[in-house]
């Protein structure tokens, strides 16, 4: 079993995922269609957004609270259709 400790990125989860994972589903979720022109471009354009960590922020009246259509939510989760 991996040790979760030593997740640090999204690549590493994705190295775990292609051990454990029956390949075929590892391939499938792994991949784009038919050229992968899509899936290269979007790999092209995460890869230039920077995410700068920020550690020790005063949280002192923040709130997740908004709404989600119409309806008032404490945290603004979701879950799409996904193929």
């Amino acid at each position: 079993m991996a040790d979760l400790s030593k997740i640090t990125c999204i690549e590493d989860l994705r190295v775990i995922a292609q051990r454990r994972v029956p390949r075929m589903f590892y391939d499938y979720a792994d991949s784009g269609s038919y050229t992968q022109g899509t899936y290269r471009a979007n790999e092209d354009d995460f890869q230039k957004i920077k995410l700068r960590q920020r550690v020790a922020v005063n949280m002192e009246g923040r709130s997740t609270r908004t709404t989600m259509v119409g309806q008032d939510v404490a945290m603004p989760v979701a879950i799409a259709p996904t193929a």
